[in-house]
Order: C-alpha cells, then sequence, then structure tokens
C-alpha cells in the first residue's frame, strides 16, 4: 500500500472541512473526557480533533503518515496553539506497523482514517498494532461511512462541486473544491477519485490544483470479524455522532475493548 500523500489537500484541508457538518469532534472530545489519557490519535491530519482534545488538559499523541499534513499541525503548535503545545507529541509513521514507546488508555481514528487501508492483510496489521498499544482496560474508538451501493458507481467522471471559501491568502479570491469519482473495485471494495481544487479572482480561474485519493469501504459483518480476529470486543455502537442505533445504516461508529 502506498500512503496517500495528501500534499495538496494538506494546504486546503482546515478551510475545506470547515464547511463540512462532520458532528465528530463533541463525540471524541466527551470519550476522551470519560475515558481519560493519555490518548494517541491515529490520522490526526492538521489536528481537527486533536487540539479540541488537548484544549481539555488531555495528554495526546499524534500520529499520521503524511508529512504535510504533519508539517500544517506542527505550524499551529508554533503559533496560534502553543498553549496546548505541552500536551501534545507528534509521531509520522504508518498505522499499519507504528511503535510508540507507551500504552495508551484511549486510542482514536477519528474521519476514517481506516478507509485508507486497502488490503484485509492491511487492515489486520492496523488493527493488531493499534490492539498492541491499549492498555488492558483501554479503549479503541473510530468510524467508517456505511456504504450506500447506489452511489458507489454512479457519476463516473463527472465533477461535483463540493465547498467554496475565502481564500485567506489572497483577499477576493475564492477557493472551489470539485470530486472526481474515477473508479471502483466492487471484488475488493476499493473506489478511486480525485479532488479539484481551482481559486478564481472574480469569474477568472487563477490556479488548479488536483490530488488523487482512494478509499475502502467496509460491511457491518466484515467489521465483526476483523475485531473478533484482532482481539477486539464491542463496547458501543453507534450509526451517527448523535448516538442513533447503527441499524440506520448512515455511519459505522464503534468504541471497542480488549477482548
Amino acid at each position: 500500500m502506498e500512503a496517500d500523500s495528501y500534499r495538496v489537500l494538506a494546504r486546503f484541508y482546515d478551510a475545506a472541512y470547515s464547511k463540512a457538518d462532520l458532528r465528530d469532534i463533541p463525540f471524541y472530545v466527551d470519550l476522551a473526557e470519560r475515558v481519560g489519557g493519555p490518548v494517541l490519535e491515529v490520522g490526526c491530519g492538521t489536528g481537527r480533533v486533536l487540539l479540541e482534545v488537548a484544549a481539555r488538559g488531555i495528554e495526546i499523541d499524534g500520529l499520521d503518515s503524511s508529512e504535510d499534513q504533519l508539517r500544517v499541525l506542527q505550524a499551529k503548535l508554533d503559533g496560534p496553539c502553543a498553549g496546548v503545545r505541552d500536551r501534545i507529541r507528534l509521531h509520522r509513521q504508518d498505522m499499519r506497523t507504528f511503535s510508540l514507546d507507551r500504552r495508551f488508555r484511549l486510542i482514536t481514528a477519528p474521519f476514517r482514517p481506516v478507509q485508507h487501508l486497502y488490503t484485509v492483510r492491511d487492515q489486520i496489521a492496523a488493527f493488531r498494532t493499534i490492539h498492541k498499544h491499549l492498555l488492558p482496560d483501554g479503549r479503541f474508538a473510530f468510524d467508517a461511512f456505511y456504504p450506500k451501493y447506489e452511489m458507489l458507481d454512479a457519476d463516473m467522471d463527472v465533477e461535483k462541486p463540493d465547498f467554496e471559501w475565502a481564500d485567506p491568502e489572497v483577499p477576493g479570491r475564492m477557493v472551489r473544491r470539485y470530486f472526481v469519482r474515477e473508479s471502483i473495485d466492487k471484488l475488493n471494495q476499493l473506489f478511486s477519485g480525485r479532488f479539484l481544487f481551482r481559486v478564481f479572482d472574480g469569474d477568472t480561474l487563477v490556479s488548479e490544483e488536483r490530488e488523487q485519493i482512494r478509499l475502502s469501504y467496509y460491511t457491518y459483518p466484515q467489521f465483526l470479524l476483523l475485531f473478533e480476529l484482532c482481539g477486539f470486543r464491542v463496547l458501543e455502537e453507534y450509526g451517527s455522532f448523535a448516538r442513533e442505533p447503527i441499524g440506520i445504516c448512515k455511519e459505522m461508529i464503534f468504541v471497542l475493548g480488549c477482548a
């Protein structure tokens, strides 16, 4: 598996997802306050969730394979978020093979990092590595989308407008993001596409950058088998971050303990 670079996405990540109605931060912050630290966030990215946990006074490590994402996060810790820097340690490692010098009371993987695991071997490796880093009474919490099969292979090679926001670097310019679905592998449960980031000055296109992305998707029984194989048991499961039943089939959100 070649890691997704997030070279372009990292620059636009915070602005793009400030427009998204993700609703996951209160869930993960509440869990961290309930379980307590130390916490490890796998796939911490630019710190969207991690910084909120640290702001509650909780010690947290952040792990990501993307150097570009971590560079953005480190700039925050060196600048506007310096007040929580002493509670945070960052690691550039792979979720399948990471090795840290401690175990954690809570490990989280918010906003679907497990969907960047593309083979059964990679999925087992990541879940076993996470299990190895949990304290005996620790918890592992993560989310993934419930696959809507009618949408997965719809509208191939069609640009779909996603978000737009004001360019923070150049007043008067707008950034617009589009997504193009390119392929689907139904046998191996993978799909791929590309994001387009276009900067406009009025109606004039100033620049365009692209980033490829590939995601896996899971069924609910597949997750249950993965948990059994890797030494986990389900403590809580939800279908939304409002803690609705998982059977509504919107999201798959799990809080796991060691079996």
